[in-house]
C-alpha cells in the first residue's frame, strides 16, 4: 500500500472562526491604537464647543476645557476705584455697521444664546492696536427672577448683555485668529431695563418666537448696527480676558462700554423666555465672575463712580441712585475737582475782602480817637 505523507493545512483551508476572530482582533488593536477621533477637550478646541458638553447650570468647564481654570479669564467685576486711567486711549471708530437692506443677516438658536452672523465689511477700524473684523454678535441674560449680565460694575449686574464678536484681520478667518494671544477683540454693551421699546432691536425680538427651538435660523435683512450700540463709544472700560464660553480661549482683548443701552421690560421678557435648549426655556446664560489675577482694567475716562445713563437713541436719560449728573452730563473726578476748588477760592476771596474791610475800618477809628481833644471849662473869676 502507497503512504501518503501528511501535509499541514493551508491558512487558507483553516476553520472559518478562526479567520473571523483574527478579522475581530485586528479591529481591536485599530481601535486601541489608532483611534483619530478627537476626545471632549479637542473637539472642543478644534471645532467649538459642541452643547453636550456643557452648560450654565455647572460652570465646572474644566474638566473638559482646561484653559477654563487660567488666569485671565472673562467675564470679571470691574472695579472703578481700581481701573488705570489711560487719557490716550482712542475712541473706538466702527466702519461699515450701517449695512443695506438688501443683505441678509442670520439669526439662529444655537442652544446657548441667540447669535445674528455679521459680514466682514464690518470692522473696528481704531481705538485697538490693529484692525478687526465683525464675525458675529450673541447676547447673555437672566431670569425673571435675577438679572443676567456677564460683567459687573462694582458689583452691580445688569439686565442683560450683547457681545459684538471681532477677529483680527491681519490673521485671515477667525479660525486662524482663534490660534493667536490677541486674535479676538469683544465689544460688550450693559443693558438697562427702561420705560418704553427700543425699537433698534424689534427687528432681533421680534424674530426670537420663531427661533425658539434649539437650532433653528431664520434670515433678516441688514439695518444700521451702529443702532445698538451706546451713544459714547470713547467711554470704556479695556482688559485682557478669555471667551465667556467653552473652550475658554484667553486671546480676547475686551472693551466694556460704560453707557449703558436702555431695552423695555417687554423686549426683556421676550428675550428671557422665548429661546429653549433641550426643549427647556433657557434662561440666565451668563458665566460667573471670574478673579483679576493682578491684571490691569484701563479707563478711557476718569470718574469716580460708575455711570448709569443710558444710550437711549432717542429715549430720555436714566439716573442710577449714585450716579453724578449736572444738566444730563456725568461729572468727573476732573468736574468735582474743579468744582471744589472753585468753592474754595471763592469763600477765600471772600474771607480776604471781609479781612481788608474790617481792617479800614480800625485803622479809620484809631485815627478818629488820636484827634480827640478832652474838654475842659473856663476858668471863672469871683468878684
Amino acid at each position: 500500500m502507497l503512504k501518503l505523507k501528511h501535509r499541514p493545512p493551508n491558512i487558507m483551508q483553516r476553520p472559518r472562526q478562526m479567520q473571523i476572530l483574527l478579522l475581530l482582533l485586528a479591529q481591536l488593536l485599530t481601535i486601541v491604537f489608532c483611534d483619530t477621533n478627537p476626545g471632549p477637550e479637542q473637539k472642543g478646541k478644534d471645532e467649538g464647543p459642541s452643547h453636550e458638553h456643557w452648560g450654565y447650570t455647572d460652570q465646572n468647564w474644566s474638566k473638559n476645557f482646561r484653559e477654563c481654570e487660567g488666569k485671565s479669564q472673562s467675564p470679571i467685576n470691574i472695579e472703578i476705584s481700581k481701573t488705570v486711567f489711560q487719557k490716550n486711549l482712542p475712541k473706538i471708530s466702527l466702519e461699515g455697521y450701517s449695512l443695506p437692506e438688501t443683505s441678509s443677516l442670520n439669526l439662529i438658536n444655537n442652544g446657548h444664546t441667540v447669535k445674528l452672523s455679521l459680514p466682514d465689511t464690518m470692522t473696528i477700524s481704531s481705538g485697538l492696536p490693529h484692525k478687526y473684523v465683525a464675525a458675529q454678535l450673541h447676547f447673555h441674560w437672566g431670569s425673571k427672577k435675577s438679572q443676567g449680565s456677564e460683567h459687573k460694575v462694582d458689583g452691580t449686574q445688569y439686565a442683560a448683555e450683547m457681545h459684538v464678536v471681532h477677529y483680527a484681520a491681519k490673521y485671515g478667518n477667525m479660525k486662524n485668529a482663534t490660534t493667536e494671544p490677541d486674535g479676538l477683540a469683544v465689544l460688550a454693551v450693559l443693558f438697562q431695563v427702561g420705560p418704553t421699546d427700543n425699537k433698534n432691536y424689534n427687528l432681533i425680538f421680534d424674530k426670537l418666537q420663531d427661533i425658539s427651538e434649539e437650532g433653528v435660523e431664520v434670515s433678516i435683512p441688514g439695518f444700521d448696527v451702529n443702532s445698538l450700540m451706546p451713544h459714547r463709544l470713547d467711554r470704556f472700560f479695556q482688559y485682557s480676558g478669555s471667551l465667556t464660553t467653552p473652550p475658554c480661549l484667553q486671546i480676547v482683548t475686551w472693551t466694556v462700554f460704560n453707557e449703558t443701552v436702555q431695552l423695555s421690560e417687554a423686549q426683556l421678557h421676550k428675550l428671557i423666555t422665548s429661546i429653549k435648549t433641550d426643549h427647556d426655556i433657557l434662561d440666565s446664560n451668563f458665566r460667573s465672575d471670574q478673579p483679576l489675577n493682578g491684571r490691569n482694567v484701563f479707563s478711557s475716562f476718569s470718574a469716580m463712580l460708575p455711570s448709569s445713563r443710558m444710550g437711549d437713541k432717542g429715549h430720555p436719560a436714566e439716573s442710577g441712585g449714585d450716579e453724578q449728573s449736572v444738566d444730563g452730563n456725568h461729572v468727573t473726578l476732573g468736574d468735582t475737582l474743579a468744582i471744589i476748588f472753585g468753592i474754595l477760592f471763592g469763600c477765600t476771596a471772600l474771607a480776604f475782602i471781609i479781612y481788608l474791610l474790617q481792617q479800614k475800618k480800625r485803622q479809620r477809628l484809631s485815627t478818629e480817637s488820636g484827634k480827640k481833644v478832652i474838654y475842659k471849662p473856663a476858668t471863672t473869676m469871683e468878684a
